[in-house]
């Protein structure tokens, strides 16, 4: 069942809340892709796509969350290093496989759970956060 995007989510950082439904997509776009018996190549792709978007913006998420002086930024951080670890292993899983039809079931289970589950957890946190005043911003 494809994971749907609503204001629940929505942090208000525009730049997390454009990479979230982004990754909506292609989590929903690997989902489809199980449902149609795409190509292997095809399923392939996906993957490589979330494994590499998830570490570029859990990286930007990472920077905009220490800016903000949100209590959350070490269990942000530690929850973002363990799906990377597990995504990891299920990777290399799909690549050591000939069809991977139950690893790629369990990536998108994986990735549709934990984003909905850490989003409403962790990232909403950022509603409550303000930027850090720069030491500039702070004597004017």
């Amino acid at each position: 069942m494809p994971i749907v995007w609503d204001d629940s989510f929505r942090t208000e950082v525009l730049l997390v809340d454009g990479q979230h439904q982004e990754l909506f997509r292609q989590i929903n776009g690997l989902h489809e892709a199980m449902l149609q018996g795409k190509g292997r190549q095809e399923v392939a792709k996906l993957i490589q796509f979330l494994d590499q978007y998830t570490k570029k913006h859990f990286a930007e998420e990472e920077r905009l969350v220490e800016q903000r002086n949100c209590p959350v930024a070490e269990a942000n951080k530690m929850a973002h290093r363990q799906l990377l670890d597990r995504l990891a292993q299920l990777k290399t899983q799909f690549e050591q496989q000939k069809t991977g039809t139950t690893v790629t079931m369990e990536i998108y289970r994986l990735m549709a759970d934990w984003l909905v589950q850490h989003i409403k957890a962790i990232d909403l946190k950022l509603r409550e956060s303000q930027p850090a005043l720069t030491a500039a911003a702070s004597k004017g």
